[in-house]
């Protein structure tokens, strides 16, 4: 008779005393990454949406842990991208739509894919880097294991454009975006190597404009949503893009149309120097905005099959007893609320974002809660390396979720700095402090490729601030900064955002000394 095995001989002790191996006892998990391009807070039925259909995210929710106070750290596509990769503000690494700056192989290096690449994970991306274009330009495909990803923007129905030229084929129904990165993430899982955990990064196109213009044939059109999108005759009988949420009223926002220059001064934003005039003009009347929200909830109905399909599939394959599935977004969207369109501003419709975390090895009675902690994007590459058992790097800011999602004792954050240093379109840097009940925001007239003395505010009056009771006004519609000019929390809330910023200033030269860095 064989002598039996010390795992073995283990396991049945632990069965005898009635004892399941804790989290930390396990195999380390495969971790799936799902980010969204452009989505809000509370777009999904579980979080309350009154219309919107999504059974597998609720579903997914129900087992999950929400953090319902999430803000990205860079409320705009790229630098929101690459301050998750390496966990720190783009203060710190450098990297923007609108810096003098561009990652390096060495930050690079540094990133939470080539960390957990560098500790056996089998590594892949799917979807949109929207990093490529501005920095590797061209081998962004050679850092990860698996890759099925693209750069810039694609279309909805991509097989129509042959543009990206990088953009893999799949053929999938209708040849619809969200359809055919569904079955890239399957294709994915048919790659991983036996015994080997996994982390997939999947960067979602949608409900991002790129998509919701492009559901129309006629390009040209794109700009002004003026059709339905269902007139386009290869969306017709569609499940979610023909006549869904088209027989309702849906109520957009009271402020389209309105005077914008209400909220922001126009001398400091001037909403036709991008926003009106170009970017985002189906925000500006009301027939197109109208049209724009039925698209962009057609758009997370669809991507709620898509992922619906993955948790099958995860399931089919008996991966999801040790999977972990992190949910979130680059930034949120303004859709005619305070009578603008768009992204790259501090208030919390397009600041935060959604995010939950799915451990399928938490205990039932720890799952579905909703959790009220200040979080930053920041925290997702803390927590995807906690649960790899990959140490952070110097100068990753963030902490991990769980603890928090295991409902196990740790200090946490009562307050969060919020910045955006995106120029284009006329936006101005902003810096800010949300604490308790209040969002403290300053304003500064931006620099188009900004150099660093340029974010440096420390003997730099702001141009603008605003101050908002969150609990008493949520919508962030009555600005306070003059009724509680002589306040104590004002003056508490300039002073720590003036620290914090000046603190990120350091921390940047220090990170410099450490790492090779491009155009500084």
């Amino acid at each position: 008779m064989r002598p039996l095995s010390l795992s073995l001989l283990l396991s049945i002790l632990a069965l005898a005393i009635g004892c399941a191996p804790t989290p930390d006892e396990r195999e380390r998990p495969n971790i799936i990454f799902l980010f969204t391009d452009d989505q809000r807070d509370n777009t999904f039925s579980a979080m309350g949406h009154p219309f919107v259909k999504t059974p597998n995210f609720d579903r997914l929710l129900g087992e999950s842990v929400r953090f319902a106070n999430t803000y990205t750290a860079e409320p705009v596509c790229s630098p929101s991208r690459v301050s998750i990769l390496t966990g720190m503000h783009e203060r710190v690494h450098g990297i923007g739509f609108t810096s003098s700056y561009q990652l390096t192989e060495e930050q690079w290096e540094r990133s939470y894919p080539a960390l957990l690449q560098n500790a056996g994970y089998f590594t892949g991306f799917v979807g949109k880097i929207g990093i490529e274009y501005y920095t590797f330009k061209g081998n962004a495909d050679q850092k990860f294991d698996y890759w099925w990803g693209h750069d810039g923007w694609t279309r909805f129905l991509p097989k129509n454009t042959s543009s990206p030229s990088t953009l893999p084929y799949h053929k999938a129904e209708n040849d619809i975006i969200t359809s055919i990165m569904g079955e890239a993430m399957g294709d994915f899982l048919d790659h991983v190597p036996s015994g080997k955990p996994f982390c997939l990064s999947v960067s979602l196109n949608v409900p991002h404009g790129s998509q919701t213009t492009s559901m129309y044939p006629d390009y040209d059109d794109w700009r002004r949503m003026s059709r339905p999108a269902n007139e386009n005759p290869e969306l017709q009988g569609t499940e979610f893009y023909d006549t869904l949420y088209r027989d309702l009223d849906i109520a957009i926002p009271a402020d389209t149309t309105t005077d914008p220059y209400r909220f922001i001064p126009k001398a400091l934003l001037d909403q036709d120097k991008g926003r009106r005039s170009q970017t985002y003009t189906y925000s500006y009347t009301r027939p197109t905005n109208t049209e724009h929200h039925v698209r962009y909830y057609q758009t997370i109905s669809g991507l709620d099959k898509v992922v619906g399909e993955l948790l099958d599939d995860l399931e089919a394959r008996g991966l999801m007893d040790n999977t972990v599935i992190i949910y979130g977004s680059d930034h949120g969207l303004l859709m005619g609320e305070y009578g603008m369109g768009g992204k790259s501003l501090l208030y919390d419709l397009a600041s935060k974002i959604p995010c939950f975390v799915f451990d399928s090895r938490l205990p039932k009675d720890k799952r579905g809660r909703q959790l009220e902690h200040l979080v930053s994007s920041l925290d997702f590459t803390r927590t995807i390396l906690d649960y790899a058992d990959v140490e952070p790097i110097e100068f990753m800011d963030g902490a991990s979720l769980r603890p928090l999602v295991f409902d196990e004792p740790a200090e946490w954050r009562d307050e969060l700095f919020l910045e955006s240093l995106y120029t284009g379109r006329d936006n101005p840097f902003q810096e800010g402090m949300r604490q308790g009940k209040w969002k403290y925001i300053r304003m500064y007239d931006g620099v188009q490729k900004y150099a660093e003395s340029d974010v440096d505010f420390a003997s730099r009056p702001p141009e603008f601030e605003m101050l908002f009771d969150l609990e008493a006004d949520p919508g962030e519609r009555n600005n306070l900064i003059d009724t509680m000019e002589n306040s104590e929390i004002l003056a508490e809330l300039r002073a720590k955002t003036a620290s914090n910023s000046i603190a990120l200033n350091q921390q940047r030269e220090a990170y410099k000394a450490t790492v090779t860095t491009e155009g500084r």
